[in-house]
């Protein structure tokens, strides 16, 4: 038996690590069947939305807010399943970088929408990432950072792992993973009552695991520990992953992980557990639908994934990765999810309801209300400008159930409980830009459409 020698040993580890981060996507000069991927359609009601937005910010491409307007609001459409509006959402948040890269909303937004590209092999505009998020973060040092910044400085290393493994800088590359598992790990042995930072360590973990051959078994075991952690104590996640309208299918994308992880490792039990509580749950989103539809094949050929690093990253790990958890009626694709039965989009029956659309303009009795209690803090500059600038009208309807919901929870103003009179005019004006109606689960057919901006 012949030893290699370290000289002809590194050009092997460098062509191992070559897939680092994301592995490149598979060519194709087709779009993946229809089986396995479609977009969501946009209502008539949503087309002339966003049609009006476009039409103003291309009558002054120079006009930075109504550009963001644009922006944000085709990105939250792409998020949320209509992916063909990606390439006009990313058009607009990057003209008004452009005009304004102070604007922590936009930075913030922009960086995390290129992920998008990066979970599905794209790495284009990883330079591009790493600029925004400077513009966010500044020279502030990483222990500086809370954890919404952290957040950012996160995904800009990811953004600096995909500019120097572009580069041929495989090894820096390999080095800057490490030094953000380092700062995970040690972020969430300093605050472990921070849910957010485990959910954020786990998937990088089990997105690393994906797509770096070396130590991937640990990676995996890593993430598992990082997710228990949040299974554990899920009721204590920031409330903006938690919110049923925005992010209605958080924990089951989470579960359905820890459960994937389970099984890599060979540990039956837990992940049989999981994915019974999956299959079985009460569904309400195509999303849930879809994560217990695959629970289910999970279960009846459980042997056969034992112990399988193919399920490394988790599905979804391409776009579908950015559309899961905020997805109402929205298919998630199944491009890249591994499976001994074949699985198909038209497989999977769906009872999911489109979330409705909240309309404006907003009444003045709610934006008095909401320039008297709100905008103190949510505005620019502001305290909580990050959840949230509702100087304007169009963030003011994005965010009109969220914003009752947490009025009527008495969870907002946080240090200036409203007096019930004042919560039933805020939510009576609520009201007339985004009725209540029906849950998801009340309705018995499915609506076309993507959730409203």
């Amino acid at each position: 038996m012949t030893t290699m020698g370290p000289a002809r040993r590194g050009p092997l580890v460098v062509a191992m690590v070559l897939g680092l981060a994301c592995r490149p996507a598979e060519p194709s000069e087709a779009p993946p069947p229809a089986e396995l991927r479609r977009d969501e359609a946009l209502t008539a009601e949503q087309a002339q939305y966003l049609a009006a937005l476009v039409e103003t910010a291309d009558r002054d491409p120079d006009d930075v807010s109504a550009r963001k307007a644009s922006g944000l609001a085709h990105m939250r459409f792409a998020l949320s399943g209509v992916l063909s509006l990606q390439t006009r959402a990313e058009a607009d948040l990057e003209a008004a970088f452009r005009l304004d890269p102070g604007d922590p909303e936009l930075t913030r937004s922009l960086g995390r929408f290129y992920n998008m590209r990066a979970v599905a092999g794209d790495d284009s505009k990883a330079a591009l990432q790493v600029e925004v998020y400077r513009a966010l973060l500044g020279d502030r040092p990483v222990t500086e950072l809370d954890t919404r910044h952290f957040t950012a400085w996160a995904f800009a290393q990811l953004g600096q792992v995909l500019t120097q493994k572009n580069r041929g800088r495989v090894f820096e590359a390999l080095g800057t993973v490490r030094a953000l598992e380092a700062e995970l790990e040690r972020r969430t042995e300093a605050s472990p009552q921070d849910i957010e930072l485990f959910a954020l360590a786990g998937n990088f973990a089990f997105f690393f695991a994906g797509n770096i051959p070396l130590g991937r078994e640990d990676r995996v075991r890593q993430a598992v520990r990082y997710f228990e952690v949040v299974r554990e104590h899920w009721p204590k996640m920031r409330f903006g992953a938690r919110d049923p309208e925005h992010c209605p299918n958080t924990y089951e994308n989470f579960m359905f992980e820890l459960a994937e992880g389970y099984t890599v490792l060979g540990e039956v039990a837990p992940a049989r557990e999981i994915y019974t509580e999956l299959a079985e749950r009460s569904l309400q989103t195509r999303a849930q639908e879809q994560i217990a539809y695959v629970s289910a094949e999970r279960l009846r050929n459980h042997a056969e994934y034992l112990g399988k690093h193919e399920l490394m990253p988790p599905w979804p790990s391409d776009v579908g990765n950015c559309v899961v958890c905020h997805a109402y009626t929205s298919d998630v694709p199944l491009t890249s999810l591994h499976s001994v039965e074949p699985l198909r989009l038209s497989d999977i029956p769906t009872r999911a309801r489109s979330k409705p659309v909240a309309s404006g303009p907003v009444p003045s009795e709610l934006r008095a209300l909401v320039e008297q209690h709100c905008t103190r803090c949510h505005r620019r500059g502001a305290a909580a400008e990050a959840a949230g600038d509702f100087t304007s009208d169009e963030a003011v309807l994005a965010r009109a159930r969220a914003i009752r919901r947490r009025v009527e929870d008495g969870e907002m103003p946080p240090d200036r409980p409203l007096p019930p009179a004042f919560i039933e005019a805020f939510t009576g004006a609520v009201e007339v830009i985004a009725p209540r109606g029906r849950t998801p689960a009340e309705t018995p057919a499915r609506a076309s459409g993507a959730p409203p901006p």
